[in-house]
């Protein structure tokens, strides 16, 4: 039911311009994200799990309300000292601004992306049971949302993130075996396109900040 209310009230407002809102040509934008999170052991025995999260956005105005530009973002996780992963992605974006009420913009962006990742599961090394996987591939995604103007060069953002996707990874798995003292492989293809338009896509709202520097 909120779903079916905010659509309409998007579509509406998507409709509603203001010609003196405007994001000039020339100006840059930045924005960025930056988490770390710790849970320790419950018995004192150091950190059980942790993980870090970083991305950084930057692009040029190339007409008004009009931005390109190149993003990348790393993270990686730490499930005890054996179990860990780590990601990382690198693109450019394109993102198209739709002036609203005063101060008020509908963006639509568009994010085409080179993906890294790897993950293991135990001490890898002939004689123990472990398995290692690696990743890369490309992606494409839109991101539709809405910003604030809260000063010339400061913007607020209410996004939802890749909204509809496209994909495609080859992978290659590596496990050792105490049984055997061997390493076996394999490799794969993964395709997958996803479109989130169910109950649940409220729950997968974003609030970032986004930095505008020139004239």
């Amino acid at each position: 039911m909120k779903t079916k209310i905010l659509l309409p009230i998007i579509i509406i407002l998507f409709a509603t311009t203001a010609a003196n809102a405007q994001i000039n040509e020339g100006r840059y934008l930045l924005g960025g994200n930056v988490s770390y999170n710790s849970q320790k052991n419950p018995q004192g025995s150091g950190v059980n799990y942790e993980s870090f999260y970083s991305d950084i956005q930057f692009g040029k105005v190339i007409k008004d309300n009009t931005v390109a530009g190149i993003i990348a973002s790393y993270s990686f996780s730490n499930n005890g000292p054996t179990n860990k992963s780590n990601q990382f992605s690198a693109g450019v974006f394109y993102r198209k601004y739709k002036p609203l009420a005063k101060n008020f913009y509908f963006f639509g962006e568009v994010d085409a992306l080179y993906n890294h990742s790897n993950q293991t599961e135990g001490t890898f090394q002939i004689g123990n049971d472990a398995t290692r996987n690696f990743s890369n591939g490309g992606s494409v995604s839109f991101i539709p949302g809405i910003s604030y103007s809260v000063c010339k060069r400061l913007q607020i953002e209410l996004s939802m993130p890749n909204i509809a996707s496209i994909s495609y990874a080859g992978t290659k798995n590596e496990t050792t075996s105490s049984i055997t003292n061997s390493v076996s492989t394999g490799n794969g293809n993964n395709f997958s396109g996803n479109i989130y338009l169910n109950t649940s896509l409220l729950s997968n709202f974003g609030i970032g900040f986004k930095f505008f520097l020139g004239k």
